[in-house]
């Protein structure tokens, strides 16, 4: 329209006759074709550049907008301030309404509260969005098309961390291909920087753990060092007194039994504590493989606890060509000690308690078990944990180590233990330990130099 008005505007005022239009001359035609041209020409580029420079400033305003979001997010320590900043920005760099939804330990998205400038959030399309790792709502094409609003999953590398939900003022301007793929990158940001807080959670909430068990360790290998000796000494002293005393002070006598006997029950319970201390000490427990014959490890153990296995019925069933054991004898006893004994606090005088043991594809698995009253449901794995005992065993003496004791023995050995409830009753607890070819024996076969 400029070419147009310029051409006439010069044929008017400036070629004979004036204030006339004239095109009668070749000559005149020719210039006004050409000048027509040239500026149809010129008004084209300069539109062109006008455009340009229009796209340019809109990709400078994005590439501003990222960079102020992801130089504010990346010194958010809390995930309080990736929501304040995340939802900030988008509201700032997209005229919109923003909200995020974060998931609770269960992956639900919690309900957001309400507020002034906030989007109405239908937690129900927010949930989906979640769930699938898909968009929904306004614009997008995986589903919930009519929605006024538009959700986003907030997709992490390793987990999607929640949903961000967008109400435009001018809803068509979602709809422009680099206004989306601003958006996109906006919750890819918010993502990773939840993502970020996530695990900085975790590795501080780790570290204090590590601090924690490590002054636990050195407490317990403190405490157990110096309850030991005077433990030693007060069994010594009452088996002392028990042959020095007449047969006729039987009350002095039964006393002294039951002394005994409640200092040999601490005595264990700080051998568990010293037990426990050295097993989790840095570096570990060196352990002292040998062959050793499983039938003589049950047979110890059961001799060493022959006086609170007097009042159980006692039924060994080991496989009879079970082979040679790679392992460390005293430990793998303490194992064998640590769960009979626990089966014969536990179980009711006269219940058997038992031991089982067979050789399948993957180890030798040795069970003990007692005709008790059972674990706990649902809580079978806990008791493995250290200081852990169930909820009706408080009536028993004990500080809940021995179990961890022979989980952290069996593992060491590159076995696996667990516990169960039987079906006929009772509980059971079972391990396993890696099979090994043990070396061939080394026969002489040189004759005798001196036969008899």
């Amino acid at each position: 329209l400029a070419a147009v008005l310029n051409v006439l505007s010069f044929n008017f005022a400036f070629v004979p006759p004036h204030f006339a239009f004239s095109f009668e001359t070749l000559q005149s035609i020719l210039t006004f074709g050409v000048m027509l041209s040239v500026g149809l020409i010129v008004g084209q580029l300069t539109a062109r550049f006008r455009y340009q420079a229009q796209v340019a400033c809109a990709r400078e305003e994005r590439a501003n907008n990222l960079y102020a979001m992801s130089r504010e997010l990346s010194g958010a320590l809390a995930v309080e301030e990736v929501v304040e900043i995340s939802e900030r920005c988008v509201e700032a760099s997209f005229r919109a309404k923003a909200r995020l939804l974060l998931p609770d330990d269960h992956d639900r998205l919690q309900p957001p509260a309400a507020g002034p400038g906030k989007p109405t959030v239908d937690v129900a399309i927010a949930q989906w969005c979640f769930d699938c790792s898909a968009p929904a709502g306004f614009g997008a094409e995986s589903g919930f098309a009519a929605a006024p609003l538009l959700y986003l999953p907030l997709r992490a590398p390793l987990h999607t961390r929640g949903v961000i939900v967008v109400e435009p003022e001018q809803p068509s301007s979602l709809l422009a291909p680099e206004q989306r793929q601003l958006l996109d990158t906006f919750a890819m940001l918010i993502a990773i920087a939840l993502e970020r807080v996530h695990f900085a959670r975790v590795a501080r909430d780790m570290l204090v753990r590590m601090e924690a068990e490590r002054e636990r360790h050195s407490l317990l290998a403190g405490l157990s060092h110096d309850l030991r000796t005077p433990m030693t000494a007060l069994i010594g002293l009452t088996e002392t007194l028990a042959l020095e005393l007449p047969a006729e002070l039987q009350s002095c006598q039964e006393s002294l039994i039951a002394i005994r006997e409640q200092a040999v029950r601490m005595g264990l319970l700080v051998d568990n504590l010293l037990d426990m201390a050295k097993l989790q000490a840095i570096g570990g427990v060196r352990l002292r493989k040998d062959w050793q014959s499983l039938e003589e490890l049950v047979g110890s153990a059961v001799r060493m606890l022959e006086q609170p296995l007097r009042e159980h019925p006692l039924r060994l069933t080991l496989d009879p060509e079970l082979p040679l054991v790679d392992c460390d004898p005293v430990l793998i006893e303490r194992v064998l000690v640590n769960l009979l004994q626990n089966a014969a606090k536990y179980t009711p005088p006269g219940a058997a308690i038992g031991v089982t043991a067979d050789v399948q594809t993957d180890g030798l698995f040795v069970e003990v078990w007692d005709e008790g009253p059972g674990l706990p449901d649902g809580h079978e794995q806990d008791l493995f944990e250290k200081f852990t005992r169930g909820h009706t065993e408080w009536a028993v003496p004990g500080v809940g180590l021995g179990l961890a004791i022979c989980r952290a023995i069996v593992e060491a050995h590159g076995g696996h233990i667990r516990a169960e409830n039987r079906v006929a009753g009772g509980a059971g607890f079972i391990f396993s330990l890696p099979l090994a070819t043990p070396p061939p024996l080394e026969i002489d076969d040189e004759p005798d130099p001196h036969p008899i």
